[in-house]
């Protein structure tokens, strides 16, 4: 097997949804959000689009670019990219009493909407709900902070992929049964120890979860990871109740950002996304797994962060000291608006993918 750097790689020449051959589209990349080592390069395919990093890291050495990944801390993947953003430009002060203020909308959708009537904090809510939860972005936020799953949906859920455990951590507070399984044994740790959550570590194959025990997996930003994508969709399928439902969010190649800033859209993030995704490949993958979609669209609630990291992704690209200022602050959450207008229209522009399908075997399930 060739090398990068101390990574062990394959190639795949040939498309991993339809076998086309490739085309090279991204020759030499490099990881300026998290450092991993190498250069790294991604092909597309003509007949579906596919964006897939070839040569990858092969299954035995792919946990070595995953070294300072943000998994390893308490920040939420949705802040992730503030960890690395150097800006002396804005009042922190500022930004934390703004973020507290969203916040509390985002709390009151949930609470008059989704029927987390926990999170009620008082008799103004219902307004707060009904008006500044219509805002673009404000009320996407707030039902992308639980994929869209009502109260009345409570049960038994298990995050494939759950990192530090943040989403699992506000599910279980809001009285769902939480699970959690995590490659990663430092952010699998970090769940338990400061969480409290049941979390697992490995290989999926060897977590001996029972067949048919959840009524809801969750996939979120990790289907990109994985060098099999379908196959994960079946196993998540097995483990689900009948009727039951796989939530998926994954990059869209297809959106405004990667339109924009190409080389530099902080969701190709070589070398760890092996494959980036639009609405189209992203379906034809689920279904291949044996699942029923039910459910597709392209949520651009992370525009304002991914826009905010791709100027920084760019800025390096071109030998520049990686700092954003006030303007692009300001441009990113523009930019968020805007995208979220052409969403409505109906176009598949967002910054996310995101699949809702459902288990159709009727088999009989147990419980963990």
């Amino acid at each position: 097997m060739p090398f990068i750097e101390d990574i062990e790689v394959e190639s795949v020449p040939l498309c991993p949804v339809c076998s086309t051959q490739g085309q090279a589209r991204y020759p030499a990349l490099r990881d300026h959000t998290f450092g991993a080592p190498g250069s790294w390069g991604m092909k597309r395919c003509a007949a579906c689009s596919l964006v897939w990093l070839d040569p990858r890291p092969t299954p035995s050495d792919i946990a070595k670019v995953y070294r300072t990944y943000y998994t390893h801390g308490v920040t939420a993947a949705g802040a992730a990219f503030q960890m690395h953003v150097r800006n002396t430009s804005l009042s922190r002060r500022l930004l934390q009493s703004v973020t507290g203020r969203i916040r509390k909308i985002q709390d009151a959708v949930l609470a008059v909407r989704f029927g987390y009537s926990q999170l009620r904090k008082g008799p103004l809510d219902a307004l707060l709900a009904w008006t500044l939860g219509f805002l673009p972005g404000m009320g996407q936020g707030a039902s992308m902070q639980v994929l869209g799953l009502k109260a009345s949906e409570r049960g038994t859920i298990l995050d494939i992929g759950c990192g530090n455990g943040a989403f699992l951590a506000r599910m279980q507070s809001l009285g769902w049964n939480t699970f959690g399984h995590e490659m990663d044994t430092v952010a699998a740790k970090f769940a338990r120890e400061h969480f409290g959550l049941a979390v697992k570590e490995g290989l999926l194959d060897d977590a001996g979860y029972v067949a048919g025990s959840f009524d809801v997996v969750t996939l979120s930003h990790v289907i990109e990871h994985v060098h099999s994508p379908s196959d994960i969709v079946a196993q998540c399928s097995h483990l689900l109740i009948p009727g039951g439902k796989l939530i998926v969010l994954t990059p869209n190649v297809n959106g405004i950002g990667h339109r924009v800033f190409r080389e530099a859209w902080r969701g190709l993030e070589p070398p760890r996304h092996i494959h980036c995704f639009n609405a189209r490949t992203l379906r034809a993958c689920v279904e291949r797994g044996g699942m029923t979609v039910r459910c597709l669209s392209t949520p651009s609630r992370m525009m304002r962060a991914i826009w905010y990291a791709s100027r920084l992704v760019q800025r390096a690209d071109r030998g520049k000291k990686m700092s954003n200022n006030a303007f692009d602050y300001l441009a990113a959450y523009a930019m968020q608006i805007i995208e979220g207008l052409v969403c409505r229209t109906g176009a598949h522009v967002g910054e996310e993918v995101m699949l809702i399908a459902i288990r159709p075997e009727l088999r009989e399930a147990g419980r963990p």
